[in-house]
């Protein structure tokens, strides 16, 4: 733990590996846990009921969270049907997460397609689906939540201001990425990042240059997590998202350092 905030793994730097195998490394290299990326071959329709028992034994003392699939589910589709499958997706998600004694699930918004015709941002519609499947996740006792985007095309929930308007108006937790933060706002970030305060459960860490969403290891990059230390401290899950396991390792270390040098 650094503070009183549990740190994990994310399965992004061994995905197509079997969840339990991941979240044996993260436990034997001293993680409180472990998030796992529900994409192929892990979506949630995939798990059999021996993996599914696998991760919960694998486990038993640590915190774990999903992340739900990204690829093609898309609650801001023009298409209706897009929608529902999305939708459908998350159920499916949320099911999983109260199998496996999951903390929480977090997701994304969705996307603008790069092609087809022009068209309105089905927000409303969007909205609505995102209360039903906040509704499903209470009565499962899954947090449900929404995570910024990278600043990339397409992307709606780059920009921290709407995170934190959409989090309000939907009444449900959010995941800060630092990471996707950094894209979109550069310097401007730490202020943004605190004015979230208490809205925000789950923190992603990984680095970049400002470029690119290069899940890099903490401290490769440019951000000074130092400026984002004190809002840091009130997120209590905090998820390592880089590309190798040498770089989870590597920023766990760094985490603990800056741990050590704050004053008391």
């Amino acid at each position: 733990m650094i503070g009183a905030s549990r740190v994990l793994a994310a399965s992004l730097a061994f995905h197509g590996q079997r969840p339990s195998v991941v979240a044996a490394w993260a436990r034997r290299a001293g993680f409180d846990g472990v998030e796992i990326l529900c994409e192929p071959p892990w979506y949630p329709g995939a798990w059999s009921e021996e993996e599914r028992a696998a991760l919960i034994a694998e486990t038993r003392h640590l915190t774990v969270t999903l992340h739900a699939p990204i690829a093609d589910v898309n609650l801001m589709s023009p298409h209706p049907g897009a929608r529902a499958a999305a939708e459908a997706e998350l159920v499916a998600t949320l099911r999983l997460a109260a199998d496996v004694g999951a903390d929480s699930v977090t997701f994304h918004l969705g996307y603008r397609p790069l092609l087809g015709a022009p068209h309105d941002p089905p927000w409303e519609e969007a909205h609505r689906a995102v209360r039903r499947l906040a509704d499903g996740a209470r009565r499962l006792g899954i947090a449900l939540c929404l995570e910024n985007d990278p600043l990339i095309p397409g992307a709606y929930l780059a920009d921290l201001r709407r995170l934190g308007a959409a989090l309000r108006e939907l009444g449900i937790p959010g995941t800060l990425d630092v990471g996707h933060a950094w894209t979109a706002h550069g310097r401007a970030m730490p202020e943004l990042i605190a004015s979230l305060g208490p809205q925000l459960r789950t923190a992603h860490l990984h680095d970049n240059d400002g470029s690119g969403d290069e899940h890099m290891a903490l401290g490769a990059g440019a951000i000074d997590l130092e400026t984002v230390w004190s809002s840091l401290k009130s997120i209590p899950i905090w998820v390592i998202e880089c590309l190798d396991p040498a770089a989870l390792r590597e920023s766990l270390t760094l985490l603990q350092r800056l741990e050590a040098t704050q004053p008391a």
